[in-house]
C-alpha cells in the first residue's frame, strides 16, 4: 500500500513539473507568435499598387474570365452539394 502510495504522489509531481515547463513554453510561443504576427502585419502594410508595378505587374484589361465545365449527367450530386 505504502508503494502505491509512493508511485501515485511521485507521479504527481512529476506531472506538476512538467505542466509548469509547459506552461512556460506556451508563454514563449505566445511571444513569438505575436512577435510573427506584428512583422506579418508590417509588411502587408508596405505591399501596394506601386510596390506591384516595380515588381512586373500589369493592370488587368478587359473582363476576367473563368473556366468551367458542366457536371456529367451520371453525378449524385446536384449543384455541387456533397
Amino acid at each position: 500500500m505504502a508503494g502505491a502510495y509512493l508511485y501515485l504522489l511521485s507521479n504527481s509531481v512529476s506531472s506538476v513539473a512538467a505542466r509548469r515547463d509547459n506552461e512556460e513554453k506556451i508563454v514563449q510561443l505566445d511571444a513569438e507568435v505575436s512577435a510573427l504576427e506584428a512583422d506579418y502585419l508590417g509588411e502587408m502594410s508596405s505591399i501596394n499598387l506601386d510596390l506591384a508595378r516595380e515588381l512586373g505587374y500589369i493592370d488587368a484589361v478587359g473582363s476576367a474570365s473563368f473556366a468551367t465545365r458542366k457536371q456529367p449527367a451520371g453525378l449524385l450530386a446536384a449543384n455541387n452539394e456533397i
